[in-house]
């Protein structure tokens, strides 16, 4: 079943899905792209401390995850805009004068 559109849905329903992708944008933070930043980072440091020789497309392919994770983060909180901008404008209907 497709979702309809933010505008089209009631309020419960915003807050619901901009819960929802509040809680994805968490986990994947914390399960992905911090842990592959946290990769990349040791990757340089052993470089720079001269502990290991890292291969440049070792680098790349690191710094590539990096950045997909960073994308679909983005692509979250892209999405959570929306909905925050919708709800602040329904609750602003609602308190609003009439």
């Amino acid at each position: 079943m497709a979702e309809r559109p933010v505008s089209q849905q009631t309020l419960r329903e915003q807050f619901t899905h901009a819960e929802q992708l509040t809680k994805e944008l968490v986990d994947h933070l914390e399960h992905h792209l911090f842990p592959k930043i946290h990769d990349l980072k040791k990757l340089v440091q052993m470089e720079l401390k001269g502990e290991a020789v890292v291969e440049d497309i070792t680098m790349r392919n690191h710094a590539s995850l990096v950045l997909e994770s960073a994308r679909f983060a983005d692509e979250i909180s892209d999405k959570m805009t929306v909905y925050f901008t919708s709800i602040n404008q329904s609750v602003a209907r609602i308190i609003g004068p009439q």
